[in-house]
């Protein structure tokens, strides 16, 4: 309640939204530095009593998931400088802190125009590598890598033959199989997968979430003003289904099992994807 003094003055209640994200920050920042503390405790405890057996792994698990996370969460468009989680958590503020009157277009921010400070912008990359790396920790992963890095080779330069394979009719010699598919068995074993997975869902997050929660925001400012561009909001479906399309096509190269209908699988995939996205432009 407000005081008598307060009811006649021009004093505004204080902003919430500001300490509400001050708060965010602080139990991010607690949630950081107790997973890190615990696990420096439990770190140092099997380095005292394994040493390299302990640390090897962890150092593969390391690598394989700093670098997984970095292709499917890392953002690096400074310019427009935007994010998912801190627009939602913005949203959310607005929403409640909002009046009786305001409408829906006050409390929801346009997303093609919300963007982080810079130094926010880069803190929160490096926070989401700290934060969810674990989640992407892959011991095989980071030991192929590292393999590769110093000089070894697992096949990766012969990936290129995986994709003329659904195109030709290979002959009964199993020469052929051993010549073209088995040196690049190690990659698609131990690299290929995880990183397709983490493109994958670095398309999900950054083109599906981003443009649909971007065609919503646009839909509720521009009906705002009375001119809601609907063949535009399509347009970015489509452009988004098309992508998606594409990629599955994509994946069809990896599969287990080709036979005489995956070429045609493939291409007609292709086709519909490209034709999608070229709907969307044109």
């Amino acid at each position: 309640m407000y005081s008598a003094k307060n009811e006649g003055g021009s004093q505004q209640p204080p902003d919430a939204g500001k300490f509400i994200k001050l708060g965010i920050i602080a139990i991010i920042v607690v949630v950081i530095f107790a997973l890190a503390g615990n696990q420096a405790v439990v770190l140092s405890m099997n380095i005292t009593e394994f040493a390299d057996v302990f640390t090897k792994p962890l150092m593969f698990s390391l690598i394989g998931g700093v670098t997984l996370a970095s292709i499917a969460l890392l953002r690096v468009n400074i310019v427009n400088r935007s994010s998912i989680f801190w627009f939602a958590i913005t949203s959310a503020i607005n929403m409640m802190n909002r009046g009786p009157q305001d409408q829906v277009q006050q409390t929801i921010p346009n997303f093609s125009e919300f963007k982080l400070s810079g130094g926010h912008f880069v803190l929160w990359q490096i926070t989401k590598i700290l934060l969810f790396g674990a989640f992407f920790a892959n011991l095989m992963f980071g030991f192929g890598l590292l393999y590769m890095v110093e000089g070894n080779e697992l096949g990766i330069e012969n990936i290129t033959t995986l994709f003329s394979l659904p195109f030709v009719t290979p002959p009964n010699d199993p020469t052929f199989a051993m010549d073209n598919v088995t040196p690049m068995i190690p990659s698609l074993l131990v690299i290929i997968p995880p990183i397709i997975g983490a493109i994958g869902l670095r398309l999900i997050l950054f083109v599906g979430i981003h443009y649909v929660i971007k065609v919503i925001t646009l839909y509720f400012h521009d009906t705002k003003e009375g001119k809601p561009r609907y063949l535009n909001y399509m347009a970015t479906l489509e452009a988004i289904i098309g992508i998606g399309i594409v990629w599955a096509a994509f994946n069809m190269f990896f599969t287990d099992t080709i036979d005489y209908n995956t070429r045609y699988a493939i291409g007609g995939t292709f086709v519909v994807g490209f034709a999608a996205i070229a709907f969307s432009i044109f």
